[in-house]
């Protein structure tokens, strides 16, 4: 039995691609190398939770783009759901990554997710601060 199927005949969670970001449109990244990486889980209890969710971080995308300036010192990486296994409501983990080009802009934004202006749109978006998670990683290459 191959690796692949012994997983899917043990109902693996799945994660669906939602979002495209830098790290999976070359043109997108172009020559930028990523420094740190960060990881942001946001858990959604229900579908609505969710699709509010990802119909933020892609408008978020939108103005980012806007602002091409920013974009030489981070970016957003692709954006997945993970289905929550035997959730009737649809609920589900939102996974959103982050590519950081700049290591000042880093140290003094790697923490955004916690201010206040983050933390009024996870109310509006029905997104509890305990429901979020972000990891940072160093790049070695």
């Amino acid at each position: 039995m191959t690796i692949v199927k012994e997983f899917i005949d043990q109902d693996a969670p799945t994660r669906v691609r939602v979002l495209n970001g830098e790290d999976t449109d070359a043109a997108r990244r172009g020559d930028k190398k990523p420094l740190v990486r960060s990881e942001c889980t946001y858990y959604c209890p229900d579908e609505a939770t969710a699709r509010r969710c990802i119909e933020a971080l892609e408008e978020s995308d939108r103005r980012l783009r806007e602002r091409p300036e920013e974009l030489m010192l981070w970016d957003w990486a692709a954006t997945y759901f993970e289905a929550e296994q035997g959730s009737e409501a649809g609920g589900g983990t939102v996974i959103l990554g982050v590519a950081w080009y700049h290591e000042e802009f880093f140290t003094d934004r790697r923490d955004a997710w916690f201010g206040a202006m983050h933390q009024r749109i996870y109310q509006k978006l029905g997104i509890p601060l305990e429901n979020i998670d972000v990891s940072h990683w160093r790049l070695i290459a």
